[in-house]
């Protein structure tokens, strides 16, 4: 009875087809705008095109003081169920053949992203946020106000309408690729191999391998319960090193993982730095990965995606004042994230051309670029 009760809600709920605001994508970033839109007297729904919970390849790190801190601002203390164990690591290593292993202490959260993603969900759907999973979009079917998308479901198509739309929806948008479909798009593609049991490293820390002694390619390794994870974009070009680096802390090279999986990541720095593409049109507004706002060097997301959900909600808030598109707000507040994105991928480039000269001062180096990420978010944005 209890299901078909449920079944019924959704049903009715899914008659509803004028929103003041549609969030597109359930990972932190929609979470957020979707959750401080509702706060603000908005009818908001957030569209998931998966069943939730559902997983993402994240290394699952909740990184800096943006992420932290707008999690405890407007989330809450995060559950000891949602964090993994170790639940909080101590921060980074960093090894580069021939050089001793550099060390960055930085307190980090961790967490299957399955687990952060749905507990900040249910805290937006406490808010009075409509969440609607198995939902996916198609395209946008007119960029006039208010906006038409298309969207699918397992029982047939159906096009809402917004006053305001959110594309939180990742690397691969729906929403930007209707709002910009001549944007050339390049990707990368990093894969993660999770495998039981445990290497000879220490579980606590972070650890970012570098086996050819340049800051590309590169591979990580981390702990979460009973697995251990190699995760990176250069998996199947590093094979033979990764094999061989990490025999020396008991892995087997010819033991197979429990499961294999990979994502995109967007390469949008360059068209953000050089203003060839901005993530906002209209009352139509890019946040996080579906922006490109990825941080170089760490290719760090969740704190990016939760600042920029909170400014486009915002901007919603001054738009719905004023009268004007949010965009315009939007892109205006926006700006000294960018500066930090261009600031770090020209200090990204300087690491990408150092000669390995010195393994040691590399590695010194590369800590500090790391370091130097993490202190960028201090920045207030």
């Amino acid at each position: 009875m209890v299901d078909q009760n449920l079944k019924r809600i959704l049903h009715s709920e899914r008659l509803v087809k004028n929103w003041e605001v549609v969030v597109v994508g359930a990972g932190p970033g929609g979470a957020v705008a979707a959750k401080r839109c509702a706060e603000g007297g908005f009818q908001t729904l957030l569209l998931e095109k998966r069943a939730l919970p559902r997983d993402k390849v994240c290394s699952g790190m909740i990184m800096g003081p943006w992420a932290t801190e707008i999690i405890r601002d407007h989330f809450g203390t995060i559950p000891p169920e949602v964090l993994t164990t170790p639940p909080v690591l101590k921060g980074h290593r960093f090894h580069l053949p021939g050089a001793r292993s550099e060390v960055l202490e930085w307190p980090t959260p961790m967490a299957w992203r399955k687990d952060l993603d749905f507990w900040l969900v249910q805290k937006a759907r406490a808010a009075g946020v409509s969440v609607w999973e198995k939902a996916k979009v198609l395209r946008i079917e007119s960029q006039e106000k208010p906006g038409r998308i298309r969207v699918a479901f397992p029982e047939g198509e159906q096009t809402l309408t917004a006053e305001w739309i959110i594309g939180a929806d990742g690397a691969a948008s729906a929403v930007r690729k209707s709002l910009f479909p001549g944007l050339a798009r390049e990707y990368s593609i990093p894969l993660r191999e999770c495998y039981s049991g445990s290497l000879n490293l220490d579980k606590d820390y972070f650890h970012w391998f570098f086996p050819r002694s340049r800051l590309r390619p590169r591979f990580n390794v981390n702990h979460k319960g009973d697995f251990f994870l190699i995760e990176g974009s250069g998996i199947r070009e590093l094979r033979e090193e990764i094999n061989r680096t990490l025999a020396a802390y008991g892995f087997d090279p010819s033991s197979r993982p429990v499961w294999k999986d990979g994502c995109l990541i967007p390469r949008l720095h360059e068209p953000l730095r050089t203003g060839s593409f901005s993530p906002a049109r209209g009352n139509f507004l890019l946040i996080g990965d579906a922006a490109g706002l990825l941080l170089p060097i760490t290719l760090e997301g969740i704190g990016t995606a939760l600042k920029s959900g909170l400014l486009a909600a915002e901007a919603i808030g001054r738009s719905a004042k004023s009268g004007r598109e949010a965009s315009a707000a939007y892109l205006r507040a926006l700006k000294p994230l960018l500066g930090i994105i261009a600031s770090l991928g020209a200090l990204q480039e300087r690491l990408a051309e150092t000669a390995p000269v010195d393994a040691g001062a590399l590695a010194r180096a590369i800590k500090e670029a790391y370091e130097r990420t993490l202190t960028l978010f201090e920045f207030r944005v």
